[in-house]
């Protein structure tokens, strides 16, 4: 089995540069008067004039304070001629000396001494063994061009350019080798004439894909995974892309890169794969003390389970429940089908409920299909039918009771390189959705005050952006809004926000608005793969109407939060506590949010 190469560009022998001989005789007379201990007190350049003194001193191991060695010095003029080789100075000399006026056996003074001669350009370059590609179509895509100045760089990166165009019609064995590199000296410049051969290798198809590592994913999973068919050419492209898709599946630990090869003198991908945790429980409980003597406390929290690949087929199973307080909870249900009819397209259903307090509940059903537009983009039809219900013994706040349906676009970008801890990338969501709503339950107080019903506009937008600052810091920043518009927006139709998932260092839920926009900003500094600190700051806006309905003014405001956090992956899972403090709060009012993701 024949695996695919490294590309191969091999550069012909050109002369080496040599420290001058006139440095060692002149370091074997100076022996006696310098002390073995010596600095160096300056280090100049001269005779420059291509190359900036600056620009040649940074080449150099040798610094002023440094320990005066002979060795290093010779390593140095050696550094600096090759980097005016890589120019194009061909014929460039380098040395170094000491300066006449040395007085000091401790600290002497060291002179760079440069020839750099003239500036080699290129010639004529010709290619050798291409038949797929022309000469002519090779050499218009060349940076470098006969008579633009010699430089190494450039005609490597010339060289990657032509290999990639192989690869894009199916030869990615393609190889490329400086056959020769002629120099010839002329009246007023040299120049030098450069053969490339190409060896082109064989034409490349996929004519199978195996796959290791897989104990419960499915195999067809996975290779529907690719959108590669049988025989297909080979598309370096493509092949990169299916890594990704893969990953973004979140349900392997790890994915090597699809490696080619030969077997059978026919062409193939292996896909080696981890299986990773696929289930995922995350979960915090509290308990409230009774507020009053006498009364009875009660349990508030999150849990939250995630089946993200049932029975091996990708198809994904969430399940939510959340207690704010002793009369507020929510409670969710979500199924996702993939690949729908073995089209990239993905149905949604999906069931929530709110009761919030003694004022209403309300009940959500949606349903949805996304078209997979690329590894990145995705484009999904929604539809979503909303009821809110009165409860029967509410007093404190008149509920009207009304139902809604709507059609949505949901447009999805995210090219983030891990779920649960990217290091780089970003994503961004937004959806429009319209519809109608119609009122259903007036209380008799309120008759003749409210509005039949009317048209329902909502929209939201999340982005969030992760860059990398170092090899062990990260920058987080997101920015999230939505808005619902319609005749007399009732508190049920609004959103609600605050809490660890949005603002923290404020309750859960604290704040309601038919208009709510929030900020994140974190900058993390990553213990593990999945574990780091992190130091925060939120903020967060809301407003809402007038309430003609119960007599409430119209209300906004902003909020901020701040604080740090840790986020560790541990036996029992990922656990994340962050301690907050909002407007006004002191150390003794902040909130401690607490969080356990647990992979099982």
């Amino acid at each position: 089995m024949m695996t695919s190469p490294l590309r191969r560009k091999t550069l012909p022998p050109l002369p080496a540069f040599r420290c001058a001989p006139s440095l060692l005789a002149a370091l074997f007379f100076l022996l006696p008067v310098i002390s073995p201990a010596a600095t160096i007190r300056t280090l100049t350049v001269r005779g420059n004039a291509a190359l900036t003194s600056r620009q040649i001193l940074e080449w150099t191991l040798s610094r002023p304070g440094s320990p005066y060695a002979p060795g290093a010095l010779e390593a140095d003029c050696r550094m600096v001629g090759d980097a005016y080789r890589a120019e194009g100075y061909l014929g460039a000399r380098v040395h170094a000396e000491l300066a006449a006026d040395t007085d000091d056996s401790a600290r002497v003074d060291v002179i760079l001494m440069i020839d750099e001669g003239r500036r080699t350009v290129v010639g004529q370059i010709r290619i050798e063994g291409a038949r797929r590609l022309t000469e002519a179509g090779i050499l218009e895509r060349f940076d470098l061009t006969s008579g633009s100045p010699l430089n190494e760089k450039m005609l490597e990166l010339d060289i990657d350019v032509m290999l990639s165009r192989y690869e894009k019609i199916g030869f990615p064995f393609a190889q490329c080798e400086i056959a020769s590199m002629e120099s010839r000296q002329g009246a007023e410049t040299d120049s030098a004439d450069i053969v490339l051969h190409v060896d082109e290798g064989r034409l490349m198809t996929v004519d199978e894909i195996r796959i290791e590592g897989n104990k419960e994913t499915r195999p067809s999973v996975i290779l529907r995974e690719t959108r590669l068919e049988p025989g297909e050419l080979f598309n370096p492209v493509k092949v990169e892309a299916i890594r990704q898709r893969l990953n973004r599946l979140n349900i392997f630990s790890s994915v090597a890169e699809p490696t080619l090869y030969v077997r059978n003198d026919k062409g193939g991908l292996l896909l080696t794969v981890a299986e990773g945790n696929t289930n995922t429980f995350d979960g915090v409980l509290g308990y409230m003390p009774a507020p009053v003597s006498g009364g009875s406390g009660y349990l508030t929290g999150l849990v939250s389970v995630s089946m993200r690949n049932l029975f091996g087929t990708g198809r994904k199973l969430s399940l939510r429940w959340q207690r704010e307080d002793q009369s507020s909870q929510d409670i969710g249900i979500r199924y996702v089908e993939p690949w729908f009819l073995q089209f990239p397209v993905n149905l949604s259903g999906g069931f929530a409920q709110r009761q919030q307090d003694s004022t209403y509940v309300r009940r959500t059903f949606d349903c949805g299909a996304e078209l997979m537009l690329s590894e990145e983009v995705s484009l999904s039809l929604v539809l979503n039918f909303d009821r809110v219900i009165p409860s029967g013994d509410s007093t404190a706040v008149r509920a009207v009771g009304s139902s809604a349906s709507t059609v949505g676009l949901h447009l999805a970008y995210d090219s983030r390189d891990d779920m649960y801890s990217p290091t780089g990338g970003a994503r961004y969501e937004t959806e429009f959705a319209y519809g109608r709503k119609r009122v259903t339950t007036v209380p008799a107080a309120l008759l003749g005050r409210v509005e039949a019903g009317g048209s329902l506009q909502r929209l939201s937008v999340d982005a969030d952006l992760y860059i990398a600052t170092s090899l062990k810091q990260v920058a987080a920043f997101g920015v999230h809004g939505r808005e619902v518009r319609t005749g007399q927006v009732q508190p049920g139709e609004m959103y609600r926000f605050g809490g660890a998932n949005t603002l923290r260092g404020y309750r859960e839920n604290e704040f309601l608005g038919s208009r709510i926009v929030w900020t994140n900003a974190e900058y993390r500094f990553l213990l593990a793969r999945r574990s780091y600190v992190f130091g925060f700051v939120d903020t967060g806006y809301f407003e809402r109407p007038a309430d003609d309905v119960n007599g409430t003014p119209s209300a906004q405001g902003f909020r901020y939060g701040e604080g740090i956090g840790v986020r560790i992956e541990t036996g029992l899972g990922i656990m994340g506590v962050s301690f907050a403090l909002g407007k006004g709060d002191t150390f003794g009012t902040a909130k401690i949010h607490v969080g356990l993701v647990n992979e099982f």
